[in-house]
């Protein structure tokens, strides 16, 4: 029997680092990306993680991290930090993200996206229209009202997560 398309494409992820990272910051703990790659791999055997992120190329914690997070397997892409007159810094890679997840629209026949941001509810709109099986999960709190609503019972609270993918220092 031939497998069916959705059956016989990769399973991707996307994840809009910043929103997922400040989320579990602001529930009061700390995302281990070596769980969530881990966790990712063998619940949905993911293919492919996509990691967007800012890029500050002088915070060298930061490029250490990058590096660390290839190591589990990420695929880094990465946007430059762009530094405003008020001191305030911003890494936006919601354009990025999206053209990707278009730009791949025939690689995946199942998504995943870690994000809470409204501004992607176009694209997740459009690929949930177009037969994609699209998978949502972000912190509640942080999660635009439209994207829960879109995602109804598809949407995952990554509270719910939390035990299995929570950082622990050694």
């Amino acid at each position: 029997m031939k497998a069916t398309q959705r059956e016989d494409k990769e399973v991707m992820v996307f994840v809009d680092a910043s929103n997922i990272i400040y989320g579990c910051k602001r529930a009061g703990w700390k995302m281990d990306f070596e769980k969530l790659f881990q966790y990712l791999s063998t619940r949905f055997g993911a293919k492919r993680i996509l990691y967007y992120a800012g890029l500050d190329s002088e915070n060298k914690k930061q490029l250490l991290f990058y590096e660390l997070l290839q190591r589990f397997g990420y695929e880094i892409h990465l946007v430059p930090v762009k530094h405003f007159s008020d001191g305030t810094r911003k890494g936006d890679v919601d354009a990025r993200l999206a053209f990707e997840a278009m730009r791949y629209y025939d690689e995946y026949g199942k998504a995943i996206f870690l994000t809470g941001d409204g501004d992607y509810f176009w694209l997740l709109e459009y690929l949930l229209q177009n037969g994609k099986e699209i998978i949502l999960l972000a912190h509640r709190e942080g999660t635009a009202r439209e994207l829960r609503q879109l995602f109804g019972p598809r949407f995952t609270d990554l509270k719910l997560l939390r035990r299995i993918v929570e950082f622990f220092p050694k």
